[in-house]
């Protein structure tokens, strides 16, 4: 009799325990719906996923303002090397496919389309050191100051009066320069100071009655040059290497910055994408 009372007892418990995994598994089946529901609706509501594309590098937005601040000023029109940077895409005196005038350089074209490896522009600018009989010097270009031998000769030559004389024409107007030539003979003023420079006097020629220097006003006020007076001369103030007031603006020759790290990128991912006047 007791061993029957056992085995009842074990049967309900079984039954019992497959109601309850049923009632579950119903449930869940039932549950399923409402989560399926809830999953839509949330997908419905999030923010679709956007994949960034890198912007083409726009030359008028990017590349010439880099070339206006630190390369036109040399690089113009009537420079002495025949590159103008104020028109880069210029057939003949541009960059595109232009041979590099250091026919010795391993890049021998001065920007090829795509290949910024290639490109002598990308070579000058991100060098620091260079041959230079080879590929020049590194760009921007640092002309060197006058030597003190240079500002005792500009010295002298205001204190006798400013005169077009030999020493004017044998020294001052060697280190001024011609502004077209390279070498000694471009001198280290007038490559930036040129008789058609929308800016400041043409070193060129110091006595020109519009845009010389002997005694002609400076448009940073006082005189450029003052004969018999170095000292009053901003001229001569200008080119000593001496720091100066804010009112004269930086010691000449001027010396541009190198580029920087964002600029050389801009530069190479121009020229990677094709070198493209947009």
């Amino acid at each position: 009799m007791g061993r029957i009372f056992l085995t009842v007892l074990s049967i309900l418990a079984v039954t019992m325990l497959l109601s309850g995994c049923s009632a579950k598994t119903e449930q869940a089946e039932a549950d399923q719906p409402a989560a399926e529901e809830r999953a839509a609706e949330i997908d419905e509501t999030a923010e679709p996923e956007t994949i960034e594309t890198p912007t083409a590098v726009s030359f008028a937005a990017e590349v010439a303002p880099i070339f206006a601040a630190k390369c036109n000023f040399c690089h113009h029109p009537d420079n002495a090397v025949k590159v103008d940077l104020t028109r880069p895409f210029h057939p003949e005196l541009g960059l595109i496919n232009r041979p590099n005038s250091w026919t010795k350089s391993s890049r021998p074209i001065l920007v090829v389309p795509g290949d910024p490896e290639a490109s002598a522009l990308i070579w000058k600018v991100e060098q620091t050191e260079l041959e230079p009989k080879i590929d020049g010097d590194p760009m921007p270009w640092h002309i060197d100051p006058l030597t003190d031998r240079e500002l005792e000769n500009l010295r002298q030559w205001i204190l006798q009066g400013a005169e077009d004389d030999d020493l004017y024409r044998s020294t001052i107007s060697r280190f001024m320069g011609d502004g077209v030539s390279l070498g000694s003979r471009g001198g280290k003023c007038a490559y930036c100071h040129y008789p058609g420079a929308a800016y400041g006097p043409d070193l060129t020629d110091l006595f020109d009655p519009q845009r010389g220097s002997v005694n002609i006003s400076s448009d940073l006020g006082g005189v450029r040059i003052v004969p018999g007076d170095p000292e009053a001369s901003v001229l001569f103030t200008k080119v000593k290497g001496e720091p100066l007031p804010p009112d004269l603006g930086q010691p000449m020759p001027l010396h541009y910055e190198r580029l920087t790290v964002e600029e050389k990128q801009v530069l190479r991912d121009w020229i990677s994408e094709g070198a493209k006047n947009n």
